[in-house]
């Protein structure tokens, strides 16, 4: 990771959070996205090294671009992006919210696409890089309530698959990862998930954070050259 430079978003909590202080400690320079200027630069203060601060909202899609410009005026010609920013509002279909629904589905999944769409471009990133979302295992191990949030990660999915094949001339690799319940603070609003039930179902445990980070790493580092397209779950047993 030395000399690299890596956008994350959602960097203000959760894996983004333990992305951010990873990646930092293995020497690459990191440009922090998240609403939540104070939580941020918290955050900021736990990073030995190079880094900056960028307080967006991701519900706000027009003006994602004044990140990137950002980047750019910064000096920062970025090499990757690890898409960390997610909401989950479990409710039942019986009880659907069309705002909810809307903001869970811009964050996940829109927010995702526009900030791609910058990504790519020659002026804000350089050839060889690597993106990196994080999804959830939920598109595959459907449970009750959570039909939006289940929606939204498996729309991410497919934006990972069809993006890995319009980018490959300037070899960027796009990948996703699908990790089961992660000890974050999202975990402690899911209603339908009962932390003292979850040894029946993900018997390795509850993922630490950092495990998804290590992941992320190595997707973004040259060991993964060859891997693009690819969602790759970290189950904790939950088969």
């Amino acid at each position: 990771m030395k000399e690299k430079n890596i956008l994350i978003t959602g960097a203000s909590q959760g894996i983004g959070a333990k992305t951010a202080e990873y990646l930092s400690a293995q020497g690459a320079t990191v440009v922090l996205v998240a609403r939540n200027a104070d939580k941020l630069k918290s955050i900021q203060t736990s990073i030995s090294g190079r880094s900056y601060i960028v307080p967006y909202d991701l519900n706000d899609l027009g003006h994602v671009q004044t990140i990137f410009d950002f980047c750019i005026e910064s000096g920062i010609k970025l090499n990757g992006m690890v898409y960390c920013a997610g909401v989950n509002h479990d409710i039942p279909v019986r009880n659907n919210d069309v705002g909810l629904m809307c903001e869970t589905l811009t964050v996940n999944y829109m927010a995702f696409v526009e900030l791609c769409k910058y990504f790519i471009k020659k002026k804000y990133s350089e050839d060889d890089g690597s993106i990196v979302a994080i999804s959830s295992l939920a598109t595959n191990r459907i449970s009750s309530g959570m039909s939006t949030y289940t929606s939204s990660k498996a729309a991410l999915e497919a934006a990972v698959k069809v993006l890995a094949k319009e980018v490959t001339k300037r070899r960027i690799r796009v990948n996703a990862i699908a990790p089961a319940c992660v000890d974050t603070e999202m975990i402690d609003y899911a209603p339908f998930i009962e932390k003292e039930e979850l040894c029946h179902v993900q018997p390795l445990g509850l993922i630490e954070t950092a495990y998804v980070s290590y992941l992320a790493e190595f997707l973004l580092s040259a060991k993964a050259k060859y891997i693009t397209g690819a969602v790759i779950p970290v189950s904790a047993g939950n088969l």
